[in-house]
């Protein structure tokens, strides 16, 4: 049986007008700045601006905190129903230029750790089922990035031949791993998997998925 054309209609532009992203909600959490100090509240954030606001008191009074004065927040996320935590760290946003940067922290590990940043942004959409045509939608993007010791940060580029440069202290294995493991290197789910194993090819190492 076909769908109605007008079932179709109405649903996509429930994706269209209906749809929050997490970076336009507040949320329960608390602010560390970089002086020690910690404010409890809501947070609502913005990571293609690098600030966030704090919302606090009966008033409701809301400041807004800019990156170079953050060291840490943590959220509630109700639309995920997990608590999520970002770092404020340096980043080569230009070749000769370095700034404080809010990434998400998504897997801490001792000789690797994986870290995201998000933005919505316009992306075309074939309509489901028998409707021909396109249309335009707000989608959340997410870009990933490896965070070494030494505190250097690599962008990843969604290719499986700079991933294992990344990881090119056990190329052999990762390489392997990826292999049979039929890793997709632009998913979520299996870059932990694969910073994950990464990190217990090494002796002694801890890690944290967030």
């Amino acid at each position: 049986m076909r769908t109605p054309l007008i079932i179709v209609l109405l649903s996509v532009s429930g994706v269209l007008f209906g749809q929050r992203f997490p970076s336009e909600l507040w949320h329960d959490g608390y602010v560390v700045l970089i002086e020690g100090d910690t404010l409890k509240g809501q947070v609502k954030y913005d990571l293609e601006t690098d600030l966030i606001q704090h919302k606090f008191g009966p008033q409701e009074t809301i400041n807004t905190i800019t990156a170079r004065s953050l060291s840490f927040f943590e959220i509630f996320d109700g639309t995920a129903n997990r608590y999520r935590q970002f770092y404020v760290l340096p980043y080569n946003v230009r070749i000769d230029y370095r700034a404080p940067v809010i990434f998400e922290l998504i897997y801490e590990g001792e000789h690797l750790t994986l870290l995201s940043r998000e933005k919505v942004e316009y992306q075309v959409t074939s309509y489901p089922y028998a409707v021909s045509g396109t249309y335009t939608r707000l989608t959340l993007v997410y870009t990933y990035y490896f965070l070494s010791p030494n505190g250097g940060i690599v962008m990843h580029t969604g290719k499986k031949n700079d991933l294992l440069w990344n990881m090119k202290r056990k190329s052999p294995q990762m390489k392997k791993f990826l292999k049979e493991n039929k890793i997709k290197v632009d998913r979520r789910s299996d870059l932990i998997k694969v910073v994950s194993y990464y990190n217990s090819l090494f002796e002694n190492s801890s890690s944290r998925v967030n």
